[in-house]
C-alpha cells in the first residue's frame, strides 16, 4: 500500500476514534454557549500570547501570568470548558504520538543539520 494512502486510512481512522468524536461533541457544547465560547477563546489567546513570548525568549510579566491563571481558573471549575480541555488534549497527544513514531522513522533521511548526532562526533 502506498504511503499516501495509508496517510489518508489513517486520517480516517483519527476522525473515527472515540477520541475525536468526543472532542467534536465537547467543541459543539462550547460553541452552542455564548459565554462559555468567549471564556475558552480569552484562555487559549492568552495561553498562546504567553507560549509566543516564551519562544521568543521575551519576559512574561506578573501581570499576564496572574491574568492566564485567572482564566485557567474560571476555566477548570467550569464543566464544560474542562471538558472540551481534556477532549482537546487527547486528540493532540494522539497526533503527537503520531508525529513522534513518523520522525523516528524518517529521522535518517533528515538533512544535516536535523539529525540527533552533534557535529562534533563527525
Amino acid at each position: 500500500m502506498a504511503a499516501n494512502d495509508l496517510a489518508h486510512e489513517l486520517a480516517r481512522t483519527l476522525k473515527e476514534s472515540n477520541e475525536f468524536k468526543q472532542f467534536l461533541k465537547s467543541k459543539e457544547k462550547v460553541k452552542s454557549d455564548a459565554s462559555n465560547h468567549k471564556m475558552l477563546r480569552e484562555f487559549q489567546l492568552k495561553q498562546w500570547e504567553i507560549r509566543e513570548a516564551q519562544m521568543l525568549d521575551q519576559e512574561i510579566s506578573e501581570e499576564k501570568q496572574q491574568e492566564l491563571e485567572r482564566l485557567y481558573s474560571l476555566v477548570s471549575i467550569n464543566p464544560t470548558a474542562r471538558e472540551y480541555l481534556e477532549a482537546e488534549f487527547e486528540v493532540s497527544r494522539m497526533v503527537n504520538d503520531i508525529q513522534r513514531i513518523i520522525g523516528e522513522a524518517i529521522q535518517d533521511v533528515m538533512p544535516i543539520g536535523f539529525e540527533e548526532s552533534s557535529v562534533e562526533n563527525c
